[in-house]
């Protein structure tokens, strides 16, 4: 297998602690709100399935849509929060840690293919982001420059236009699921699935490659490229 001429990437998820970064986010706000004893991911996942269903409709900044989601995840549980807390998770997405791994495994890739962002942010969050990261991607696609969050394929068309590229020639790679690997297979892209989790595939879609971090990925990508030099 030829390694890839370039690899789009998710990003939060994928590269960026999402998960742990919104669990640590709402355990600041229930800790100043006196809420004790609070089922903290059982919270961030019931948040992640609103917001999944909210940005299927009219497009919003995706400030705003963190800003908007929060209380219907708060209120859904019954717990305490103040317009504040909404507006300080809103500005918090591009302080936001990548895993211990996402930086390392990014210069290895670069050494082997182009690497690119299909982000569902805005452009002045992901400028945050990439500098937590370290790392300088070859192109950057966000869901303010498409006008849509994935699952459309309206990010991954911009991505390849830009590229100058056949989808033959790219991986996707993602943790999302339903975001990523559902949609860039409806497109007909090779994806990798990145699940650190050991989660459930949601669906009945196959993913091309499965690995359980990026440094894993990093080492398949490494051995297509040895392989094409052979």
């Amino acid at each position: 297998m030829a390694a890839p001429k370039a690899i789009t990437f998710d990003c939060y998820g994928t590269l960026i602690d999402w998960e742990g970064e919104i669990q640590k986010f709402f355990k600041g706000i229930l800790d100043r709100n006196g809420v004790k004893n609070a089922d903290i991911v059982a919270l961030q996942r019931h948040w992640e399935n609103l917001q999944f269903e909210y940005i299927q409709g009219p497009y919003r900044s995706y400030k705003e849509v963190l800003k908007n989601t929060l209380p219907m995840a708060f209120e859904k549980f019954g717990y305490k929060f103040t317009p504040n807390d909404c507006d300080l998770f809103s500005e918090s997405m591009g302080k936001w840690q990548p895993f211990s791994d996402t930086k390392d495994a990014l210069l290895e890739l670069k050494k082997y293919t182009k690497i690119v962002l299909i982000t569902n942010t805005d452009n002045a969050i992901i400028a945050e982001t990439v500098k937590q990261i370290g790392v300088e991607f070859d192109e950057i696609i966000t869901a303010e420059q498409a006008g849509a969050y994935k699952p459309s394929h309206k990010g991954f068309h911009l991505a390849l236009e830009r590229l100058g590229l056949d989808k033959s020639e790219v991986l996707h790679t993602g943790f999302g699921f339903k975001y990523d690997v559902v949609p860039a297979t409806e497109l007909g892209f090779k994806t990798c699935w990145i699940n650190r989790s050991g989660e459930v595939r949601p669906v009945n879609v196959k993913e091309t490659y499965l690995v359980g971090d990026m440094a894993t990925f990093a080492v398949l990508i490494r051995g297509m490229a040895q392989s094409d030099c052979q």
